[in-house]
């Protein structure tokens, strides 16, 4: 090994020490990201074993989960979900079906997230636009708009692809507006 002295003669470096540690910090970010990745596409491929290709039951899952994130699910949030869902297919949707999505939500924030951006590609523009709006229906419908549930929208604004930092701005404003009953 060769050192090299600094002028008061201590030791300053190993030769070579400055690429193998370059080295070695490329080596851990490339793992990183390809862990991330890894944990992504394990998320989603659970989410799409339980509930498949189809946007409709994508859809329902993650409202039944944005009803429940805060902990708690009222009236309310069983409407915006029922009126979300005949907004977004066209059909009504019994109530039933939405206390059984409620009861049987299995999924997490995100493994519907991961699906989301794994699959974002496969759902049109008006369905990932469709889908924030219903998600906010159901944040906002008990009056309150906490910081889980802002959280869990911008991960899911950030999914679909829209830019994670004016995000969270832009959602403060829907929301307001929507709270206001502004939005339709």
């Amino acid at each position: 090994m060769i050192w090299l002295s600094t002028a008061g003669g201590a030791p300053a470096t190993e030769a070579g020490g400055a690429p193998m540690a370059l080295f070695v910090i490329i080596v851990a970010i490339v793992a990183w990201f390809g862990l991330r990745a890894l944990v992504r596409g394990l998320r989603a491929g659970k989410t799409a074993a339980a509930i498949g290709a189809d946007f409709r039951s994508y859809a329902m899952e993650a409202l039944a989960n944005a009803a429940n994130i805060d902990g708690r699910v009222n009236d309310a949030e069983r409407g915006a979900i029922a009126q979300a869902m005949r907004e977004l297919t066209g059909a009504a949707v019994e109530a039933a079906s939405v206390d059984a999505a409620l009861a049987s939500a299995k999924l997490s924030k995100d493994e519907l997230v991961a699906y989301l951006a794994d699959r974002s590609a496969a759902f049109s523009r008006s369905q990932k636009t469709a889908l924030l709006k219903a998600l906010l229906s159901v944040f906002v419908a008990d009056g309150q708009f906490d910081e889980t549930e802002h959280a869990a929208l911008v991960d899911y604004t950030a999914a679909i692809g829209f830019d994670r930092q004016s995000a969270p701005e832009m959602l403060r404003r829907l929301s307001r507006d929507f709270v206001r009953g502004s939005i339709t």
